[in-house]
């Protein structure tokens, strides 16, 4: 019965914390989480038992609600001015902790938590950041999250601990907040009824165990797609790279898989012949490779748990000998074995993969099929896609109202919405700069100029966004001669307009690829003209390539 009288009062106070932002839940859902760590003092006015009761200090800035926990001071000896003797104080000694129990006009009882307390000793939430927690679990929305992780991050009263942890399980976020000396953790979950999302937030007290607050609050599906367009994935600019690496050879491609099975992600990167792997961190620690033949120029590079065994697969597809062959490779603990290879293009599509035939004549050929796991890997449906529409061309996202698009590439470097039926929605007013790898196909005639084919450049979506690379190349005359800037943006369609918003801007020369790791954007680029200027003053190679990564952790 204790226990759900708690509860009760603590849904009051939620109710009137929320009820002046019904326009928007999560504003609200945050204001009522940080109140339970603005500052506030008080003072105890007796001991009945156990109870505490205490007065709280007239024009604190904070409110007490049930749950909160503040430090029991006790006043010693005056101390004075070193100069006047005058009284400027008195010493105060940390006496124990309590948590408030119960509100009411009549008092505020609390309960001791540790140490001890008396009649006359100062009760105290300072002004200090509080230690939080922030675990997500794997299956919300990733746009709500992150507005609500920084709407409370940006109140300046929480030093956010980030964690790659994405669990929904109290016990496995307790452990992992002692273990990063975080006072209070935060469990974030959701589920989804008639298209309305629920979102629950449980704070939990680290040293003890005790959950403080428990809310579950509903976003309507417009409210939903009004955050999502006005709080994008991935705006605002990230800003600066947190680390950059001068690799030591020419990187081309670039994923980012968990290949090992261990929860975390590592991160691949291709010479265009071998394949080497890291870990993202500040040592970038070198982990495995997968050696290559000399005949090898990579196209394309991905990662997928195709046979859900929870590893990723190395998807591969080369150019050799004029032929182009994928390949997928798994890690077995000791290195990477060859599972499958086939003629075909293929890329990691969703959670699948896919794949079109080539011919020297045309590049990309036929329809793009679906490749699927059967105890082996074999070649299942096709797609439905607009026409012209190749393997590397797209990717799928939902519109604000569900219904299924395509993004996709031209010929030209122009980008393109489709909708569900086919029909082209959305054009691009520029191209995105051209891309890093074109090939020539077979002349029809001899005095007609062979056409091109290019590998497109790698599109990541999230939910209703899709990040794209834009180059500035040195010369509008002639894209091949090189690319001085280039950046990525995030396009995201509204059910009226297209939205972009810039991502990182001014990266020096060429991004050549990029991948999402956890809570890492991690770019792979060319320096300017190709070369490192620096080096050749030092007498050093002057090729090479530049890793930079960006956290989007809160973002």
């Amino acid at each position: 019965m204790k226990r759900i009288a708690y509860m009760s009062l603590c849904l009051f106070f939620m109710v009137v914390a929320f009820a002046h932002a019904a326009e928007d839940p999560i504003t609200g859902l945050a204001n009522a989480t940080i109140s339970y760590f603005n500052p506030v003092a008080g003072s105890v006015l007796r001991i009945a038992g156990d109870e505490v009761v205490i007065a709280q200090a007239a024009g604190g800035s904070g409110q007490l609600f049930p749950g909160m926990r503040l430090r029991v001071m006790r006043e010693g000896e005056p101390f004075r001015h070193p100069v006047t003797r005058e009284v400027i104080g008195k010493v105060e000694t940390p006496a124990g902790k309590i948590e408030v129990k119960k509100v009411s006009p009549e008092a505020v009882v609390a309960r001791l938590v540790e140490g001890l307390a008396q009649a006359g000793d100062l009760v105290r939430l300072s002004d200090t950041k509080v230690r939080m927690l922030f675990c997500q679990d794997r299956g919300i929305d990733w746009y709500l999250a992150d507005a609500y992780y920084r709407k409370l991050k940006a109140s300046g009263r929480i030093e956010m601990l980030d964690t790659a942890l994405e669990s929904g399980d109290e016990a496995r976020a307790l452990a992992e907040a002692k273990r990063l000396g975080a006072e209070v953790a935060l469990i974030l979950t959701a589920r989804e009824q008639d298209r309305t999302i629920f979102m629950r937030t449980r704070l939990v007290w680290v040293s003890d165990g005790t959950r403080f607050f428990d809310s579950e609050i509903s976003i309507a599906p417009e409210q939903s797609r009004d955050l999502k367009f006005g709080d994008a994935f991935f705006v605002p600019k990230l800003g600066e790279a947190v680390m950059t690496y001068d690799m030591p050879y020419r990187g081309r491609l670039l994923a980012a898989g968990d290949f090992d099975g261990d929860g975390k992600q590592e991160i691949m990167i291709s010479n265009g012949k071998d394949i080497r792997f890291y870990t993202p961190g500040v040592d970038f620690k070198p982990l495995w490779e997968i050696k290559g033949s000399a005949q090898d120029d990579h196209l394309w590079l991905d990662a997928v748990d195709l046979n859900a065994n929870g590893r990723d697969e190395v998807v591969v597809t080369s150019m050799r000998n004029s032929e182009v062959t994928s390949a997928i490779y798994e890690f077995t603990g000791e290195g990477f074995k060859l599972l499958w290879e086939g003629k075909y293009f293929t890329r990691r599509h969703g959670s699948g993969l896919i794949a079109q035939a080539y011919t020297n004549a045309d590049g990309f050929s036929l329809d793009i099929l679906k490749i699927i796991w059967k105890g082996g890997y074999a070649i299942g449906e096709k797609l439905k896609l607009p026409k012209g529409v190749n393997v590397y061309d797209f990717v799928t996202l939902e519109g604000p109202n569900r219904e299924p698009l395509v993004f996709a590439y031209d010929d030209k470097g122009f980008l393109n919405l489709y909708d569900e039926k086919g029909t082209r929605v959305w054009k691009s007013g520029a191209d995105t700069g051209g891309f890093i790898s074109t090939f020539k196909k077979t002349a029809k005639a001899a005095y007609l100029d062979a056409e091109e084919w290019s590998i497109k450049d790698r599109m990541i979506p999230a939910q209703r966004e899709v990040m794209v690379v834009y180059r500035v190349p040195l010369t509008s005359m002639l894209k091949t001669a090189g690319y001085k800037t280039s950046s990525l943006r995030t396009y995201g369609w509204n059910g009226i307009a297209m939205e972009e918003s810039v991502t990182i801007d001014d990266v020096k020369g060429a991004v050549l690829d990029y991948a999402v790791a956890g809570d890492k954007l991690i770019v792979l680029s060319s320096p300017f003209m190709g070369l490192k200027f620096d080096n050749i003053l030092k007498g050093e190679s002057p090729l090479g390539t530049m890793l930079h990564i960006y956290s989007v952790k809160g973002r």
